[in-house]
C-alpha cells in the first residue's frame, strides 16, 4: 500500500461520536407566499399531468419525470438507465430540430438527468413554444427506436463519461462514500454505471428495459410558467394520450443494512489535493428527524458563518472547500460532509469536523443560530422556487414520492417548527456512526 493511502487509513479511522455524546446534556417567513394549487389531470393511460400557471413569466418549463429507480436496474446492469436516457434524448432532440417548427427556433432547449430515484427529461421554452416542447418530449418517450448503431454511439459516450467521473475527485469520493454506506443496495452504485457494467450493454437490453419500465403509468408530466391550464392540458393530451402503458412490475422493498461499525475507505487518483467525505445514514423524506436534520445540514454549512466553514476555513485554513448536503430520497438517505485539503492535514481536518458535530450533540444550538439556519433554508427554498425549471421538477418529484403539492407548505412549516431540543436529539441519533471516504493524490 502506498504511503499516503496507508497514512489516511491509520489516521482517519473514526471514533464513535455516540459514546462521547452519551454523557452530554441533552414563525413562517413573510417573504414566502404559498402558490395556488396546480391543476391536476390523469389520462386514461395513467399519465399524471400537473399544470401550475405563473402569469408573471413568459417562460414555460415542461418536466417529464419517470419513476425508474436505481432499484430497477438489473444485477450487473448499473448505468442502463443513463444509457436509456441518452437514447431517449437523442430521439427527442431529432424531433426538436428536424421539423419546420423546431424547439430551437423558439429559443427552447431539451435536456435530462438521472437520479437515484428517477429518470428526468425536460424542456425549457418561451410560452409560444409549448406545443413544440411537448412534441419533442413525446418523440423521446413514445417513439424511441434504439437503433444498434445509435445505442453504440451513446454507449461509447457514456463510457467516456464514466472514465471522466473516475478522474473527478468529488465524484470519486462521493461514489466511494455511497458504496460504503449502502453496500449491496442499489443506492450504492454509480448512476452512470461502471466500466464493466457499461461495456456490454446492447440495444436489445436497453429496448427491453425501456419496454418494462418506461410508460405513462410510470410518469408524471408537470408544466409550469406562462400558460393556461386549459391550453397546457389540451396540448399534453394530444401528444401523450396514445402513449402505451408499460408492463412494470411492483418494485420489491429493499432494505439498507445498518453500518456494523464506523470505517474508512480510500482511493487514489490524479487529484491535486485530498478530498474527504463523512457520511451518516439519515431518514428518507418526512420520516422522524427529517426536518431537524434539514436544519442540522444548514447549521453545518448552509449559510454564512455556518459551523464547518468557520471552523475549517475561516479560523484555521484547514480546508479549501467545505460543504454538506442531505438529499431527499425515497429510501434511506444520508447526510454528507465534504472538504478538500492537503493530505498531511487530513487528521487535523477530521478532528475539527468531529468537534463541530460533538458540539451539536452536546449543547442546544443558540436561538439566534437556529433562526439563522431556518432563514437560510426557507430563503434558499424561496429562491429556487422563482425558477420555472426547479418548480416543475419539485412538483413532479413530490408527486412521484406520493407527497402531493402540499408538501411545499409542510416543508416550510416543518422547518419552522424545529426546536433546539429537536436539533440536539437528531444529532445524537444520527451523527454517532458513520463512514469516511477519501480520495488522495496518487504517488
Amino acid at each position: 500500500m502506498k504511503g499516503a493511502l496507508a497514512l489516511a487509513l491509520m489516521v482517519l479511522l473514526p471514533t464513535p461520536l455516540a459514546a462521547q455524546a452519551a454523557a452530554s446534556p441533552t414563525a413562517p417567513d413573510a417573504g414566502v407566499v404559498r402558490a395556488a394549487d396546480p391543476v391536476r389531470r390523469r389520462l386514461e393511460n395513467g399519465l399524471r399531468i400537473l399544470v401550475k400557471p405563473v402569469p408573471a413569466t413568459e417562460v414555460v418549463a415542461v418536466e417529464l419525470l419517470l419513476d425508474i429507480s436505481a432499484c430497477d436496474e438489473p444485477e450487473g446492469g448499473a448505468g442502463i438507465r443513463e444509457l436509456m436516457e441518452r437514447c431517449l434524448l437523442r430521439a427527442g432532440a431529432h424531433a426538436a430540430t428536424g421539423s419546420p417548427q423546431s424547439l430551437a427556433s423558439f429559443g427552447g432547449s431539451l435536456s435530462g438527468s438521472v437520479g437515484l430515484d428517477y429518470v428526468e427529461l425536460y424542456a425549457l421554452t418561451p410560452a409560444d413554444g409549448l406545443e413544440v416542447a411537448l412534441e419533442a418530449l413525446g418523440a423521446a418517450v413514445r417513439r424511441p427506436q434504439f437503433l444498434p448503431e445509435e445505442v453504440e454511439e451513446e454507449r461509447q459516450a457514456l463510457t467516456a463519461a464514466v472514465r471522466a467521473a473516475e478522474e473527478d475527485a468529488f465524484q470519486t469520493t462521493y461514489g466511494a462514500l455511497r458504496q460504503a454506506l449502502y453496500g449491496q443496495h442499489p443506492y450504492g452504485r454509480p448512476t452512470t454505471g461502471e466500466r464493466a457494467s457499461v461495456a456490454f450493454l446492447s440495444s436489445d437490453e436497453v429496448a427491453g428495459f425501456y419496454a418494462s419500465h418506461c410508460g405513462p403509468n410510470a410518469a408524471v408530466l408537470t408544466i409550469c410558467g406562462g400558460v393556461s391550464p386549459g391550453r397546457a392540458t389540451r396540448a399534453a393530451r394530444r401528444v401523450f394520450a396514445d402513449w402505451e402503458p408499460c408492463a412494470r412490475q411492483v418494485r420489491p422493498p429493499l432494505s439498507v443494512e445498518p453500518i456494523a461499525a464506523s470505517g474508512v475507505v480510500a482511493r487514489e487518483g490524479p487529484f491535486g489535493q485530498a478530498h474527504m467525505m463523512l457520511g451518516f445514514p439519515a431518514p428518507a423524506v418526512e420520516q422522524a428527524d427529517y426536518y431537524p436534520l434539514q436544519v442540522v445540514d444548514s447549521l453545518l454549512a448552509g449559510r454564512s458563518g455556518a459551523l464547518l466553514p468557520k471552523a475549517l476555513r475561516e479560523e484555521t485554513g484547514l480546508a479549501y472547500d467545505v460543504s454538506s448536503f442531505y438529499p431527499t430520497l425515497a429510501q434511506t438517505s444520508h447526510l454528507a460532509i465534504y472538504l478538500a485539503t492537503e493530505p498531511y492535514r487530513l487528521e487535523e481536518a477530521k478532528a475539527a469536523v468531529l468537534e463541530a458535530l460533538r458540539k451539536l450533540s452536546r449543547e442546544p444550538v443558540p436561538p439566534d443560530e437556529l433562526e439563522g439556519a431556518k432563514r437560510s433554508l426557507v430563503g434558499s427554498y424561496a429562491l429556487s422556487s422563482q425558477r420555472m425549471k426547479e418548480q416543475a421538477h419539485a412538483l413532479a418529484w413530490y408527486e412521484l414520492l406520493g407527497l402531493g403539492a402540499g408538501f411545499e407548505e409542510r416543508y416550510l412549516a416543518g422547518v419552522q417548527a424545529v426546536t433546539p431540543a429537536d436539533v440536539q436529539a437528531a444529532a445524537q441519533a444520527t451523527l454517532g456512526r458513520f463512514v469516511i471516504a477519501v480520495a488522495l493524490p496518487a504517488q
